[in-house]
Formats: structure tokens, C-alpha cells, sequence
């Protein structure tokens, strides 16, 4: 077990995985349908972003309670996101694209409510795990802060990482 932080890490992508997820969020369209962003990092010194989901909702990737993409070498890295009325939200792909493009790895996320998360780096990773104790998807509208913080897995959760998946379109050129 690792806490997912350690993902973001210079070595973070150390370790063997013995099977890829049901669908591959980094090569197969819609793998990502339903689940949702809990949090986006950017690592501007080494060009990581990190962005974490909760796998719980998703229709595809039903096998782990929590999903984790990395990707290094970032070009490009955009939020877009309309007005909201509550304080938290719920940020749930809609449609997950990923593709190469001009030898990098892309990948378009759209959201509800009315958002959208665009990425393009030199490589990726996606890794299904979980994160021991999540009962249940909080409600964000009327729980308090701890209940809901103890439900929902953070970059400090430990990990226990079950399947993974690598793409370097570098390598394919």
C-alpha cells in the first residue's frame, strides 16, 4: 500500500501490475463515463499533473474504488467550467477522449455540469486501486466537511494500486 501522492513522485510508476483495467482510460473512448474528479495537481517543476476520480459511479471501471492519471511531460493543461450554485461540486465525466496527437498523448474530459478538462502530455499512466475504508459516495450537498472528507479518497489516502495502464506515444513514432 502507498499513499496515491507517491504517484506524482519522480519514481511514482515503480512496481508490477499484473492486469489493465476492464477498459483503458488512456487508449478507449467513454472508459471514464460517470466517474468523477475529485482533485487536479500540477507539478509545474517536472510537468506532472495528477488527477484523481472516484470510480465508484463509473460504468466502465468497476473494479476499484478509486482511479489515479498521471502524466508527465505536460504541453498542455486547460479547466473550463461554467457558473455553479453550491460551495462543492460534483464534476462527472460525461465523455472521456483520449487519442494521440502530433506524437503526445491527449485526452479531453466532458463534464457535468458544464466543464471540461483538457490534457496533453508526452506520457500517461492510469491506475485502479483502492483506497480501504470508503463506505459510500458522500452526498455533497448536505453532509458535513468530515463526513464527507472521510469518504472520498485524497492525494494522502493509502493506495493499494490492483491494475494499471502506460501509454508513451513517443515510443509508437
Amino acid at each position: 500500500m502507498i499513499a496515491i501522492e507517491t504517484l506524482l513522485g519522480p519514481d511514482g510508476w515503480s512496481g508490477e501490475f499484473t492486469s489493465p483495467p476492464q477498459m483503458n482510460p488512456l487508449t478507449e473512448d467513454d472508459a471514464l463515463q460517470e466517474a468523477q474528479v475529485l482533485d487536479v495537481r500540477f507539478d509545474a517543476l517536472r510537468l506532472t499533473v495528477g488527477v484523481l476520480f472516484e470510480l465508484r459511479g463509473a460504468l466502465q471501471l468497476r473494479e476499484a474504488n478509486t482511479g489515479v492519471l498521471i502524466a508527465r511531460g505536460v504541453h498542455e493543461l486547460s479547466w473550463t467550467a461554467g457558473p455553479r450554485t453550491t460551495s462543492r461540486t460534483a464534476w462527472t465525466v460525461m465523455s472521456s477522449r483520449p487519442e494521440p496527437r502530433d506524437g503526445l498523448f491527449a485526452l479531453s474530459l466532458g463534464m457535468w455540469p458544464e466543464s471540461r478538462f483538457i490534457l496533453h502530455a508526452e506520457r500517461a499512466a492510469f491506475f485502479c486501486g483502492d483506497v480501504p475504508g470508503l463506505e459510500r459516495i458522500p452526498d455533497y450537498g448536505t453532509e458535513e466537511e468530515a463526513a464527507i472528507s472521510a469518504n472520498l479518497a485524497s492525494w494522502q489516502s493509502n493506495f493499494e494500486p490492483l491494475q494499471a495502464v502506460f501509454v508513451d506515444p513517443m515510443q509508437a513514432i
